[in-house]
């Protein structure tokens, strides 16, 4: 009998002890391919409102997972990018939006929120604040500007910057199970217990390197699933379609010609050669298009009616955050991936908001010279934007905060 307890106790006390070791075991290796996630999850904290937050006074290096990018994020005690506090002298320009407005990509110093500071309008000067954090839909940008609004005086300008992740999605990756930021935002929006798992799932995986790891692995291997699934689908209709051209597809590929850059010549705009991108040399009919979702159109709606109630100007941005739309534009022509903000406008064109574009400046960017590595080179496409990530570089964040800056100073205020 006391052999069988002393079995039992040993088992029971077997697993905590494996727990416990891989636990330290993570901590003490901190691999690179977990650290990334590991900085980025330890910089958010949960918000009862919203969801996620970003934790105040933090300072961590982040280094992306495939070295893609890097660079110092702070926030200050209201949990914004950035060092500096609230100036309460100073009246506020606000930057609102996903991770692109929040800078993964680049240093505190390098987004183009802070770049804005001290932007100066009929001799007033203005404060820059980054409101800006990832994953956040519509519906999320709005509860997050109520939020802090009710903290910090003076805001004057909200700029909100409109991302095609809030409502739309590629059907290939839609056909994976990822949703629009604000399809997710709908469907629990009113689902306390989902939400209640959220914040269990995320206070515990914040504590845990082993929990995270574990949630990491889990996601991937529904990403990857869902990802073959949908392969072998394309390749089943493929073969159904045309087998004769598959199978030459698949054992005859093409050799790759490596292409040397030109240091001579300079065309304008440079090749893509990873991207086929097809333009179209008309645009299309926003009536053609599919309207907002409800989600996106209510989280505009209260956002104008905020900016009412508090006696701010608010100011939508349609900042070209794909490659393909810049490509396209230089050539005259047009691309499908720009429709989102064809959408966007349209309907904020019907509340009388006028909305900030800024993909007629994209014109400035091919050809600007630019020091990389310790070399001056001339500017393509491709140099303003992270490649395989979609953020924007460091010369990418100094362009924004040109073409904003020359933007706001030409566009008329929305009056209310």
């Amino acid at each position: 009998m006391v052999q069988n307890w002393k079995r039992w106790g040993a088992i029971v006390l077997f697993f905590p002890f494996v727990i416990l070791s891989l636990e330290v075991i993570f901590r003490l290796a901190n691999p690179p391919a977990l650290r990334y996630y590991r900085d980025v999850k330890l910089l958010h904290a949960y918000h009862p409102e919203y969801g996620v937050t970003l934790a105040p006074n933090e300072r961590r290096f982040v280094r992306h997972y495939a070295d893609l990018w890097q660079g110092q994020f702070t926030t200050n005690s209201f949990g914004l990018r950035g060092q500096n506090e609230p100036n309460p002298n100073l009246p506020k320009l606000v930057c609102l939006g996903d991770s692109l407005v929040m800078g993964f990509g680049v240093s505190d110093e390098d987004t183009f929120c802070s770049i804005l500071d001290g932007y100066e309008e009929n001799g007033t000067t203005y404060q820059s604040l980054n409101f800006g954090v990832d994953a956040y839909g519509s519906l999320g940008s709005y509860k997050r500007l109520k939020d802090l609004s009710g903290k910090i005086d003076k805001i004057k300008k909200v700029l909100f910057f409109i991302s095609p992740n809030d409502f739309t999605m590629p059907n290939e990756l839609r056909a994976q199970g990822i949703l629009p930021d604000d399809e997710n935002d709908a469907l629990h929006e009113n689902d306390l217990e989902w939400k209640n798992k959220f914040r269990i799932q995320f206070e515990l995986t914040r504590v845990s390197y082993l929990l995270q790891a574990l949630k990491l692995a889990y996601e991937q291997t529904k990403v990857k699933w869902a990802q073959t699934k949908y392969i072998l689908q394309m390749d089943s209709e493929q073969i159904a379609k045309a087998p004769l051209e598959y199978l030459h597809d698949a054992f005859f590929v093409p050799v790759k010609k490596i292409q040397c850059e030109d240091t001579e010549h300079f065309v304008c705009p440079t090749p893509i050669p990873n991207l086929q991108i097809q333009c179209s040399d008309t645009p299309i009919n926003p009536n053609d298009l599919e309207p907002l979702p409800e989600t996106t159109t209510r989280a505009y709606d209260l956002m104008i009616q905020f900016a009412k109630e508090k006696g701010f100007e608010f100011i939508p941005v349609i900042l070209p955050m794909q490659i393909e739309e810049v490509y396209c534009r230089q050539l005259g022509k047009y691309n499908p991936l720009g429709n989102y903000a064809l959408r966007a406008k349209k309907y904020l064109d019907s509340k009388s908001v006028k909305t900030l574009e800024i993909l007629p400046y994209t014109n400035t960017m091919c050809g600007r010279e630019f020091t990389i590595h310790g070399k001056t080179k001339k500017a393509g496409i491709q140099d303003y934007y992270i490649p395989g990530d979609g953020h924007l570089t460091k010369l990418g964040n100094l362009w924004a905060a040109e073409s904003i800056r020359s933007a706001l100073k030409e566009k008329k205020p929305n009056a209310f």
